[in-house]
């Protein structure tokens, strides 16, 4: 054991002095590699069985059996006995500043400049940037240069807005001017008005332009005021009229609905729930009850007259002035139309301290390069590449390639139970000298847990690897389930001041709704402040590893994600509840997305990324992509529907001859 001890010490003094410093170390590396002899003369290779056992009573046991690698039936060392595997020995060179750029790519990730530099001694940097242009810009609000593929992408209107912002303090600054027409020229083509597809209660069109269609429809002035937390329209008028009372209104046995309640669903895109009393007779004791059942044929009425309401949108849309048409087509494209999807291409990268022997690969396949190098550039995505498609060594490369270049300090994997073991010895055999937690069922036991907790918490691991139930284990930070209950408490409570305003239009429903949202989310903040109070100082939870990147192998698994939604009629949408697993993914997500500052933190990886329902769509974008949602007015399944999809509705007859609607996105 002492023996085994020292080899490890020494492994590890060897390999931290030379990745950290990028400088061989020869004294230590003989010191190891006469300790390895020593040991195999005296109780045989590492990797034989009663060996190996002892070795994986070690947390960094598994590690240390990469020090050898079987060859033609025999252990041999590992590369590292003989030179160095954390950097490469020979420095980069380059011919011209193509090589140089791609030099500096593998090398930092980034465009450095002065190492471009270095590494043609006999061009100036103004040269270099002239042999480079179109393909690398300056970005001001970064202040660094950067591909052309990374700099010409995603949000490119706000992005020109903000360095047009930035040239007014800097207006000689010509490298930023040449960066501004690059992005200018890449906005995609406007939509024009006509070429729109409106819905009525889309949420990124003005309440105040729903409340002039309204008015003009009936009229008679509407208001109409939007409810963001609520996702929720109300309505108000002062003088109702012959058009609301009657003309856009139907009567069911035991309501009215005018006008105004019907454009209400027409905004939510529902139709009311209307019933009739129906009288039945028991078939045993003969007796007679009156009971209430869905009055089909007054729901399609109403249904009809919801769909007069949307058309009417629609053409009274197509009378509005051309003034007002460019300004809402403005508006769609500032926020949907102005995205531009990069072309990752990966090939520059050659991957240091990947083992292609360990792995029996020639090269990764160019696919696995272009997804490597779009999670690096992108901190993050979905990789839904089909079985077969090398989804595991993508994981493992990203994974170590993030922590190599300073992107990710402490990557987590987790995958199903049948397939994590595969997964880490990929990962060893992938990159034999990265310190990997792997650890076993054992170790998730009630009484270990603690210590395991601790030992991804306190040490610096190239990645951290856990079954999705081990995951599941790990006790989320209590300080962000407040501060995301608080958020939505005071979120709650900024509609109910609104609703309170309205007087004696107050919507009594969403009054009464949002009044008991806040008691029971008053209710669920009290709980976690008590096992705040409670909580012992030495339970670590999830927050405190410093886990700042969750890699999910086979994500379809937390497809479950809570959402709501008032189409409950709807086939196909899936549990709105969702699940305490996928709830515990989100926790940790927004735990990431906290320390970082931005979206993703996170990679899915699966065949079968959308399986079901059009909802686990939406769910990928609120684990991912929260930031993105909350710029277009989208807080909700609803409301992202009301954009993304269009619901259509038939009527059926029922088991029972009863007219029924089925509705469907």
């Amino acid at each position: 054991l002492k023996a085994y001890v020292e080899i490890r010490e020494s492994y590890h003094r060897l390999y931290d002095y030379e990745a950290n410093n990028h400088l061989a170390d020869p004294e230590e590396r003989e010191k190891l590699n006469r300790l390895y002899d020593d040991f195999v003369r005296r109780w045989g290779h590492l990797n034989l069985k009663a060996n190996a056992d002892l070795l994986k009573m070690d947390a960094t046991g598994a590690e240390m059996l990469f020090l050898e690698r079987s060859e033609g039936g025999r252990y041999i060392k590992a590369d590292i006995f003989d030179h160095p595997t954390a950097f490469a020995l020979t420095e980069s060179v380059a011919a011209d500043p193509s090589e140089a750029l791609c030099a500096s790519l593998n090398k930092f990730g980034t465009v450095e400049l002065p190492y471009m530099t270095s590494l043609l001694p006999d061009m100036e940097e103004s040269d270099i940037l002239a042999e480079l242009e179109g393909r690398i810009f300056f970005n001001p609000l970064a202040d660094a240069y950067e591909i052309a593929d990374q700099f010409i992408s995603g949000n490119v209107i706000e992005k020109a807005e903000r360095i047009d912002a930035w040239l007014l303090d800097h207006p000689g600054h010509e490298m930023a001017k040449q960066s501004l027409a690059a992005l200018r020229a890449a906005i995609p083509t406007p939509i024009p008005f006509a070429d729109l597809d409106f819905n009525l209660g889309e949420r990124w069109i003005p309440a105040k332009v729903y409340a002039r269609f309204a008015s003009d429809l009936f009229g008679t002035d509407v208001g109409v005021s939007y409810l963001p937390e609520m996702d929720e329209y109300i309505l108000s008028c002062d003088q109702k009229n012959q058009a609301i009372w009657h003309t856009y209104a139907v009567q069911g046995e035991f309501k009215r609905y005018d006008g105004l309640h019907l454009l209400k669903h027409a905004l939510h895109n529902t139709v009311p729930n209307i019933t009739k009393s129906k009288e039945v007779t028991d078939p045993k004791t003969g007796e007679k009850a009156t009971i209430k059942v869905r009055d089909g044929r007054t729901i399609q009425m109403a249904d009809t007259k919801i769909e007069e309401i949307r058309q009417a949108f629609v053409s009274w849309l197509g009378r509005t002035p051309e003034t007002f048409k460019q300004q809402l087509a403005d508006r769609y494209n500032r926020l949907f139309n102005c995205f531009v999807r990069p072309d990752f291409d990966g090939s520059h990268q050659t991957f240091p301290g990947l083992d292609l022997k360990g792995l029996s690969f020639p090269d990764l396949y160019p696919s696995q390069k272009d997804a490597v190098w779009m999670l690096k550039t992108n901190g993050g995505g979905i990789c839904d590449h089909e079985v077969g498609g090398g989804k595991t060594v993508i994981m493992c490369t990203a994974a170590y390639e993030m922590k190599r270049l300073g992107l990710a300090n402490k990557p987590m994997i987790i995958g199903l139970k049948a397939n994590v073991f595969d997964i880490a010895d990929t990962f060893r055999k992938a990159y034999p000298n990265a310190r990997i937690l792997y650890p076993g069922k054992e170790d998730f036991t009630v009484k270990n847990r603690a210590r395991i907790f601790s030992d991804i918490k306190n040490n610096d691991w190239d990645c951290v690897i856990l079954t999705h139930d081990q995951f599941g284990a790990i006790p989320q930070s209590a300080e962000i389930q407040e501060a995301i209950m608080q958020k939505e408490l005071d979120s709650v409570q900024e509609n109910l001041d609104v609703l309170r305003k309205q007087g004696r239009e107050i919507s009594r429903s969403a009054l009464k709704g949002l009044e008991q949202r806040k008691l029971t989310l008053t209710a669920k903040l009290k709980d976690i402040r008590d096992t705040i109070a409670e909580r012992k100082d030495d339970v670590v939870d999830f927050k405190m590893m410093g886990i700042d990147h969750l890699f999910v192998d086979e994500s379809h698994q937390f497809k479950n994600l809570m959402f709501n939604t008032r189409h409950d009629r709807v086939s196909g949408l899936g549990n709105p509840n969702g699940s305490q697993r996928a709830l515990n993914l989100l926790f940790a997500i927004r735990t990431i997305q906290e320390r970082t500052g931005k979206d993703l933190g996170a990679t899915f990886l699966s065949g079968t990324t959308i399986s079901n329902s059009l909802t686990e769509l939406y769910l990928l974008f609120k684990y991912l992509r929260p930031r993105a949602l909350e710029k277009q007015g989208i807080g909700s399944f609803d409301a992202w529907a009301a954009v993304f999809a269009k619901k259509s509705g038939d009527y059926e007859f029922s088991v029972t001859n009863e007219i029924i609607r089925k509705e469907r996105f």
